[in-house]
C-alpha cells in the first residue's frame, strides 16, 4: 500500500475538539473500550489491526500514539476512508461516525508486543466517543480483553505559539489530582508558578502576558503526583 496524509477533521458529535487545549466541558459518562488482539511483531513486518468498539456508537475521535510503528494504509469500508485519519511521524488520529470498527495496515519499524507499542491519547485529536444515548465518553483501548490502556498524564502544547497576549495550557490527568504548573525562563528562573486541585480528564490554565515578566523562549513544566513533563514555548514582543 502506499503512504497516505489524510487531512479528516475530528467532529463526531457536533462539538468535537480538533486541537487539544480547546476549553470544553470535560465531564463523561464513562468509557468507549475498542477491543484490540495483542501480538508480537517483527521489525519489518506488515500487518492489519482492527480496533473493534464494544458498544454502538454514534462516533468517536482519538489519537493513536505509536512506538515503532509506521502507518502503511486503510482498510476501506462503507464508512471509513483514508479522510477518516491523519498520518503523523509518530501518531495517527481517527475520526470516525457512524462506524463501530476501522482497520489500520501499519508496518512495524522494529520487534515488540503491539499493546506497547500504541496508546490512546489527545495530544493532537482529542479523544472521546459519543454512544447510541447522545452520552460523551472516554476512549480506550483494551487488549485481549483485558489490558485497558486510556490517556494517561498528558502535557500539550501551548496554544496559539508564538503568543503576545494570551495563551492556553492544556493537560489531561488520568485522575484527579493536585498539580503544579511553572514557567521558567531561559536562565532557569521562574516567572510564573500555579498550584491547584484539577479533574480527572482535560484541563487547561490561562497564561496572560501580564502574569509573565520576561518574552522570548520559555519553558513550563506541569508536575502531579508521580508525574511530570516540560514544553517549549515563545512569548513574541509584539
Amino acid at each position: 500500500m502506499e503512504d497516505f496524509v489524510g487531512v479528516k477533521i475530528g467532529d463526531v458529535n457536533g462539538t468535537a475538539v480538533a486541537n487539544s487545549a480547546m476549553q470544553v466541558d470535560d465531564r463523561t459518562n464513562g468509557t468507549l473500550l475498542f477491543d484490540v488482539d495483542d501480538r508480537t511483531v517483527k521489525a519489518g513486518e506488515t500487518f492489519d489491526v482492527t480496533f473493534k468498539a464494544s458498544e454502538v456508537v454514534q462516533g468517536y475521535q482519538m489519537t493513536l500514539n505509536l512506538n515503532g510503528l509506521e502507518v502503511a494504509g486503510i482498510v476501506k469500508s462503507d464508512k471509513v476512508s483514508e479522510n477518516n485519519f491523519g498520518v503523523f511521524d509518530d501518531a495517527l488520529t481517527v475520526s470516525v461516525d457512524g462506524e463501530n470498527a476501522f482497520t489500520v495496515t501499519f508496518r512495524a519499524a522494529k520487534a515488540g508486543k503491539l499493546s506497547e507499542m500504541m496508546s490512546v491519547s489527545s495530544r493532537i485529536t482529542k479523544a472521546e466517543g459519543y454512544n447510541a444515548a447522545n452520552n460523551r465518553l472516554d476512549v480506550a483501548l483494551r487488549f485481549d480483553g483485558q489490558t485497558i490502556s486510556g490517556v494517561g498524564f498528558e502535557l500539550y502544547q501551548n496554544q496559539p505559539n508564538p503568543f503576545i497576549n494570551k495563551t492556553f495550557i492544556g493537560f489531561h490527568l488520568p485522575e484527579a489530582a493536585t498539580a503544579t504548573l511553572t514557567v521558567y525562563d531561559e536562565t532557569g528562573r521562574v516567572v510564573f508558578t500555579q498550584q491547584g486541585d484539577y479533574a480527572k480528564g482535560y484541563n487547561a490554565v490561562t497564561l496572560d502576558r501580564a502574569l509573565l515578566t520576561t518574552t522570548g523562549v520559555l519553558y513550563y513544566t506541569l508536575t502531579a503526583d508521580n508525574d511530570s513533563a516540560t514544553r517549549v514555548m515563545i512569548q513574541s514582543r509584539n
